[in-house]
């Protein structure tokens, strides 16, 4: 199956997911970590989706699906498996222009979930066209091996130097050097002086960590 590739942005976006199950609860974890506004309908959930109700971090509709429960929302989801349900809620999405994606049933999807790498705001993702979703799992855990904790205050810092030099004529090459450098070594030893020792070489000597206010998490 042929896709395209996007990162959508959900930050205080509606999304719906339909189901209560471990499945379901995947798919509103990955919502609420883009910022998205979760509503969940299912007459039950699972342990982990009740505490996050119990906590107010999303809102449970605790009932069967009915037709107008997708209305204002970006993006739904379905982890339901009843052919009559599916049907009801492909053809709400489709009616209301929303993106759709049922679990286990990529003929019934408007786009497919990869499996995704999260660094901070590096995210890799990986997808087959939902020929082999175990394969994307297996290359996930292959990249997570491979891209470790470091990035992502490595991430967070390239985003603070390229914010801090924004009109700035150097910013293209300076971030290429801060590619090229040893930055992204010290950030993995977690020494804050060795990472503003790169930055001051690289960008200038007012460029430091706090400054950025970027933290590597390793400070006592």
């Amino acid at each position: 199956m042929r896709t395209h590739a996007v990162f959508l942005r959900l930050q205080g976006r509606r999304c719906v997911v339909v189901g209560g199950d471990a499945a379901a609860e995947s798919k509103v974890r990955a919502c609420l970590e883009s910022g998205g506004e979760v509503t969940v309908v299912a007459p039950a959930l699972d342990a982990g989706l009740a505490a996050l109700a119990a906590d107010g971090r999303i809102r449970h509709v605790a009932r069967a699906y009915r037709s107008g429960d997708l209305a204002g929302a970006a993006v739904a989801y379905a982890a339901v498996t009843d052919d009559s349900t599916v049907f009801r809620v492909r053809t709400e999405a489709t009616d209301a222009g929303v993106l759709l994606n049922v679990v286990d049933r990529p003929d019934a999807c408007d786009f497919l979930a990869p499996a995704v790498v999260r660094r901070g705001d590096l995210q890799v993702a990986v997808g087959t066209g939902g020929a082999s979703p175990g394969l994307a799992a297996r290359v996930r855990r292959r990249l997570e091996a491979l891209l470790g904790p470091e990035y992502g205050p490595f991430v967070a810092i390239l985003g603070a130097v390229r914010r801090r030099l924004s009109r700035d004529p150097r910013r293209v090459a300076v971030m290429d050097a801060l590619l090229e450098s040893p930055l992204l070594e010290t950030v993995r030893h977690g020494r804050p002086d060795e990472v503003d020792r790169v930055l001051g070489g690289v960008v200038g000597a007012e460029c430091t960590l706090a400054g950025l206010g970027v933290s590597l998490g390793t400070e006592s």
